[in-house]
């Protein structure tokens, strides 16, 4: 998601197809058509409960544990500053570029849509000063 949005906001504000493309790094894509992969898996199984991998699979383990975490609100019991963060820039972003900053109020908590509104203040054009 947050790809996709900066790419709208760079190819709105002219950015060369070529240079977009690099910043996608296009070549990189994996194919959402070739479904979870084993560590996606893994990660929900931590997140339902499901018996641990074999001790020999670190990685599976690893991504197991994540999924333990997020489950039991290990990861996200206390708010995450760049989690905030992020989201308000996304939230902003995409209400910049709708030109619906207004709406934000309306389904965000009231610290994130605030957050939000000042990114996408950030974001306007400035206007020539009045002479």
């Amino acid at each position: 998601m947050a790809s996709m949005l900066i790419a709208a906001y760079c190819q709105r504000t002219g950015m060369a197809v070529d240079t977009l493309a690099s910043y996608l790094q296009t070549r990189q894509q994996r194919s959402r058509a070739a479904g979870p992969r084993d560590a996606d898996r893994h990660e929900v199984a931590g997140m339902l409960g499901t018996p641990l991998p074999p001790e020999d699979d670190q990685d599976a383990r690893r991504r197991f544990s994540c999924g333990q975490g997020y489950a039991e609100g290990g990861l996200m019991a206390e708010a995450d500053e760049q989690r905030l963060f992020t989201e308000a820039c996304l939230h902003g972003l995409r209400a910049r570029l709708c030109d619906d900053v207004d709406a934000l109020d309306g389904y965000l908590p009231p610290h994130v849509a605030e957050l939000a509104r000042k990114v996408a203040g950030v974001l306007e054009v400035p206007q020539p000063a009045p002479v």
